[in-house]
């Protein structure tokens, strides 16, 4: 099965593959994937979607089999992209030829995540205004202003939004010219963890100006502004998140 649910009866684990199967088919990447474009790409924007809106939970196991069946392609494709999602820390590979979806990270462990990058991307962010070239301005502000615009709430939206998120951040840390950190965060993979966690609360919708503003005091070549912008981003990033868990 595609779907572990050990608590569960027989109908009860049949009735949740159809619904895995119709949301799979359902899906913009499952629709593509229909038409037989880009094959590896949309079984990776599937298994991504679904992992992230909790499709598949955490434990479940998944079969490149089984997988390869239900979406009506060869199992190269699906090993493909099933090592793309590993890279990506979602899933955990197992003796034989299956997968394990990766725990959730709590909201404690976020919160410590957050709280790492205030102690380093602040800092990135003033390094960035003092040293980013005026085309490299341009193209971090093009960044900023090419997401968080939808107010759709979808697995597509969400995995979309969780890039951007992702792209701007490493853009700054890229700029700041410190390797070592970069990486790091790269590691860490925050956004995954929290559009993961929280991938229904609609995280995008106030992350734009926050970026934008970033931005802006970079371009000014102004470190403490730049400073002062991505703090008040992540202390807002880290507040909506407990408001949500809160409400």
């Amino acid at each position: 099965m595609l779907y572990g649910n050990p608590a569960g009866t027989r109908h009860a684990k049949a009735e949740m593959d159809r619904y895995q199967v119709e949301a799979i088919h359902e899906s913009a990447a499952g629709q593509r994937l229909a038409q037989r474009q880009a094959l590896p790409g949309s079984v990776y924007e599937i298994v991504t979607d679904m992992l992230m809106t909790h499709a598949f939970e955490p434990g479940a196991r998944l079969n490149i089999e089984e997988l390869a069946r239900t979406l009506g392609v060869s199992p190269t494709p699906v090993r493909e992209a099933l090592a793309r999602v590993e890279a990506d820390g979602l899933i955990t590979k197992q003796p034989g030829r299956s997968y394990t979806v990766a725990p959730l990270m709590g909201i404690e462990q976020v919160r410590e995540l957050i709280e790492l990058r205030l102690l380093v991307e602040p800092a990135l962010a003033a390094k960035a205004a003092a040293h980013a070239e005026p085309n490299e301005i341009k193209e971090l502000r093009r960044v900023a202003r090419s997401g968080g615009a939808g107010a759709e709430i979808t697995a597509a939206a969400n995995r979309l939004d969780m890039v951007y998120d992702a792209t701007f951040h490493a853009m700054v840390a890229d700029l700041a010219g410190n390797q070592v950190i970069s990486d790091m965060l790269t590691r860490l993979r925050p956004h995954l963890h929290t559009y993961r966690l929280y991938y229904h609360a609609g995280l995008h919708s106030v992350t734009k100006h926050e970026h934008l503003a970033v931005v802006g005091a970079v371009a000014r070549k102004n470190p403490e502004r730049a400073e002062e912008a991505m703090r008040a981003h992540l202390v807002s990033a880290l507040e909506r998140l407990e408001t949500f868990v809160d409400g």
